[in-house]
């Protein structure tokens, strides 16, 4: 590998790596014109372990909402670590290591929620950048009060229904193939 190849790794690794910290700090800022700004027009959604639903390809303004709505009550603060990228062309893979902290003053019990464990991330080079075209998140344990996450909202269980359909699983699993 000639030098020039080894700094046009390191830069597109650097590119990719910058998408997803831009991803996780507008999660935790709640800015969500930022958090949209990570990922492709359509988007396929793994968070099985989370939400007990198959995967789903879903409209990344959908999903955007979707997150706005469930995270907005709570607090939240997102550490990413050992990071393995993969560049291959216009394609790039990332496992990062994730802890994913929720906090929300509660009668209920404790007053945070933690996550443990990493994303799988699939990109695609979009003109000039990287965008999210695949997101598995997945976890070891959690530890704390898992009900800050509250579902019952009504605009948020509308959301969910939008994102979690037969179709959007159909979808998902149609995208699946042509990757």
């Amino acid at each position: 590998m000639t030098t020039e190849e080894k700094l046009l790794e390191l830069w597109e690794e650097k590119q990719v790596k910058k998408v997803f910290l831009r991803f996780g700090r507008a999660l935790d800022t709640g800015n969500w014109p930022a958090y949209r700004s990570t990922f492709a027009d359509q988007v396929n959604i793994d968070f099985k372990r989370l939400t007990g639903q198959e995967e789903v390809r879903v409209d990344a303004n959908l999903w955007t909402r979707f997150a706005e709505q469930i995270l907005s009550p709570v607090r939240r603060h997102h550490v990413y670590t050992n990071w393995d990228i993969s560049v291959d062309g216009d394609r790039a893979y990332a496992l990062v290591y994730m802890t994913a902290r929720h906090f929300k003053a509660t009668d209920l019990g404790v007053s945070d929620y933690t996550q443990y464990g990493w994303y799988d991330v699939w990109f695609e080079r979009a003109g000039d950048s990287w965008k999210i075209y695949r997101l598995k998140h997945d976890f070891q344990w959690v530890e704390g009060n898992n009900s800050l996450l509250d579902t019952s909202d009504p605009e948020l269980t509308k959301t969910m229904h939008q994102v979690f359909t037969p179709e959007a699983f159909a979808a998902a699993r149609a995208a699946i193939a042509t990757y």
